[in-house]
């Protein structure tokens, strides 16, 4: 059976002499492994569909529950992430991401976009990656059934003090006395994951809370997954202090 499904390579495997494992994730699809053949000969074909990170329609032969990729039409190739380090490791961040939580066989149009939005974003020079990818983190996690609620600010009026909370049981801001398994963040934390979320926030008290926000989603996405994501903890660390 031969299956057409839009498509974008989260990672790569070398499999015998010229072959390889591509782990592509598909709207429709999920995450599936396919096998690409002779693709590391020169002049191969279809060695471009085999990159990490190429967006395209890929032409899947179905056997047995198996993939093999018999042909690719390029959309996009995200050649410019390769230039920049510390780009690069913020979509090897979501390829991860997207690894763990997109499911074999099970629809997920939403986190699909998200990535590729992500991804469109970080190839852009005038673009911030630290947003890029909290953004991101934000919509795979409510895609996922892991929603982050923000609303903590309207229900205190804009009066919080400096003194916050998350709950990582329900993933919500709020007192102390509210929150199960609490941990203190910072207001900057909570202002900019509202700045990503396309919320109400104050730019003022943003400063510092970019590798905050990215910190707390990344513990967040363990409590729920139990999945430690090296690349963005390597994103993390390579983020600037205050940026």
């Amino acid at each position: 059976m031969e299956v057409k499904t839009e498509g974008i390579v989260l990672q790569t495997i070398d499999y015998k002499d010229n072959d390889k494992l591509l782990t592509l994730f598909s709207p429709t699809l999920g995450c599936v492994t396919a096998g690409i053949r002779g693709v590391k000969k020169p002049k191969a074909r279809l060695a471009f569909s085999a990159q990490p990170f190429c967006f395209a329609e890929y032409v899947l032969a179905e056997k047995g529950g198996r993939y093999t990729v018999t042909g690719a039409y390029l959309h996009e190739s995200f050649f410019d992430l390769r230039t920049d380090v510390l780009r690069y490791y913020g979509a090897c961040a979501v390829a991860e991401i997207c690894r763990v939580l997109a499911i074999e066989n099970e629809r997920n149009e939403g986190l699909f976009i998200a990535c590729i939005e992500c991804l469109k974003s970080l190839c852009l020079e005038e673009s911030n990656s630290a947003e890029a990818v909290i953004t991101f983190l934000l919509i795979a996690l409510r895609e996922s059934g892991y929603p982050m609620d923000l609303g903590y600010l309207e229900e205190c009026d804009g009066e919080m003090g400096d003194r916050i909370w998350f709950d990582f049981s329900d993933g919500r801001f709020g007192s102390l006395e509210r929150c199960e398994k609490g941990e203190r963040a910072s207001i900057s934390t909570y202002h900019c994951l509202r700045k990503c979320a396309g919320l109400d926030f104050d730019e003022d008290k943003t400063a510092g809370g970019k590798k905050r926000a990215l910190r707390l989603l990344r513990a967040y996405l363990f409590e729920k997954t139990e999945t430690q994501f090296e690349n963005l903890g390597e994103f993390i660390r390579m983020q600037e202090d205050g940026k």
